[in-house]
């Protein structure tokens, strides 16, 4: 007779970037899926120039579906569906993105503009303080990402033995997205879309005054249904997004006003959107 195979005594361990909570593990994962599909439509757009010929409307079509397709499929098709959709955890997590998002291209922009130097050269008249507002929907699936990426580096470092690591868990990941958009972003191949005047200033200084943003968000995207316990009310979200963005424009403020000067040239009120021939944005052809 044949002996049946002992049980297993432990499940394996999750690794040690997931969350715990098996609902917010499931948006964490879907926004990673969906980054190779907004990333190689913007690379795709931005790299040929397409995007020089669209206007409002393919340009708002853009934004609303990549902004849909990082925020509504994790809601559709939830973890936890034994809950109404406004009070499952991938609605919390899509409302958090979604407003500091919005948040964020509504308070940074300006500050790009005036003191890093930032250029648009996009075909659009749908603007908030010359900022684009597709650029708003489009930041969405950019921030979905970001989202995962830095939950998930925070969880990995807060589990290492080394000190350092733990403690830095707070700022390098939000320091590394903040550099690595940089970089992708500002290349040759989309001067005529976008571009900085001083790319080696934005690198190092624009990188802090941008990571310094999701320093201050990380907390409330940490604090966001980790425990499956303890969900989140949906307040909390709205709340934890305002106190970190209102935490960053008394930053900016502070780093216009009293750092940025002894660095560059502050130009209050700088045009930033199409102004071809006052800076680095080269005329499309």
């Amino acid at each position: 007779m044949t002996e049946a195979a002992p049980a297993l005594a432990h499940a394996p361990e999750a690794p040690a970037w997931r969350a715990a909570n098996p609902a917010k593990a499931a948006v964490e994962r879907w926004y990673l899926l969906f980054t190779p599909v907004w990333s190689a439509v913007m690379g795709l757009l931005m790299v040929t120039g397409a995007a020089q010929a669209w206007t409002d409307l393919p340009l708002m079509a853009l934004g609303v579906a990549l902004a849909a397709g990082a925020v509504l499929p994790p809601i559709l098709w939830r973890a936890d569906r034994s809950v109404p959709w406004w009070r499952s955890t991938a609605a919390r997590c899509g409302l958090a993105v979604t407003l500091f998002a919005h948040g964020l291209n509504y308070t940074q922009t300006p500050f790009f503009f005036d003191v890093l130097h930032m250029h648009y050269g996009f075909q659009a008249t749908w603007v908030i303080d010359r900022n684009p507002y597709f650029l708003y929907l489009v930041s969405t699936a950019y921030f979905a990402t970001y989202f995962a990426l830095c939950t998930a580096t925070w969880r990995l470092l807060r589990a290492q033995r080394s000190a350092a690591l733990r403690a830095g868990a707070w700022v390098i990941a939000p320091l590394a997205m903040a550099l690595l958009e940089t970089v992708l972003n500002a290349n040759p191949f989309m001067a005529s879309l976008f571009c900085y005047d001083d790319l080696p200033f934005m690198l190092w200084f624009g990188t802090l005054a941008y990571g310094m943003a999701f320093v201050f968000v990380l907390p409330a995207w940490v604090a966001l249904d980790e425990d499956p316990a303890r969900p989140a009310a949906t307040w909390q979200p709205v709340v934890w997004t305002l106190a970190a963005l209102y935490a960053d424009l008394v930053a900016l403020d502070l780093l216009q006003a009293h750092v940025a000067p002894w660095f560059t040239t502050v130009v209050p009120d700088a045009p930033g959107l199409r102004d071809f021939g006052t800076g680095c944005l080269v005329p499309p052809t």
